[in-house]
């Protein structure tokens, strides 16, 4: 646990609540997708799981969430501990290739997402009857919010996983460059 890490995760919950609060007028298009995505995938699936359930957890208490709050925590909390699977495999990996898988795992990740929360609207919400044909109806009329993840999605993950990625992957570089520079012109 380095300062480096802490300070990315803070950052990282943050933009999850404030994109989530940002862009609460658009049904299911958020910034929880890419937080969770980049945690797991530069600090691992305990940071991905924390990062997601903290940024969860913070814009409900902003907005509220409903009765099955359960069952879209659990889900942020699995997307964000499962992303570790598409980890960084080493610092030679262009920023743009890292951006693509995160975007391929954001429509898993979504698709998760989609499944287990209609689930638990049909299980505990009281819209639909117990039935499969009531769990047939709430995947069903659910599709227009699937659409609008999936089609935020598309361009929040990878977007803002580049400018992190570049940021995370160059920052370092970046201030060594420009620590020499100032040594150089001092001399």
């Amino acid at each position: 646990m380095t300062k480096k890490n802490i300070i990315l995760a803070a950052a990282l919950i943050a933009l999850g609540i404030l994109g989530r609060i940002v862009l609460q007028a658009y049904p299911n298009i958020e910034t929880l997708m890419v937080v969770s995505i980049l945690a797991g995938t530069l600090l691992g699936w305990r940071w991905g799981a924390v990062v997601s359930l903290f940024s969860v957890i913070g814009s409900d208490m902003m907005i509220g969430n409903t009765a099955i709050l359960l069952y879209t925590w659990s889900a942020w909390l699995m997307i964000g501990a499962a992303s570790a699977v598409a980890k960084r495999r080493s610092g030679k990996t262009a920023v743009w290739a890292e951006a693509l898988r995160n975007t391929g795992f954001g429509v898993v990740g979504t698709l998760l997402f989609y499944a287990w929360t209609n689930f638990g609207v049909w299980h505990i919400g009281g819209l639909y009857p117990h039935t499969l044909a009531g769990l047939e109806l709430s995947y069903i009329n659910a599709l227009p919010f699937l659409r609008n993840q999936l089609l935020g999605n598309l361009f929040i993950v990878p977007s803002l996983s580049v400018v992190v990625l570049a940021t995370w992957k160059y920052l370092p570089q970046l201030k060594t460059a420009v620590s020499r520079a100032l040594v150089t012109a001092k001399s």
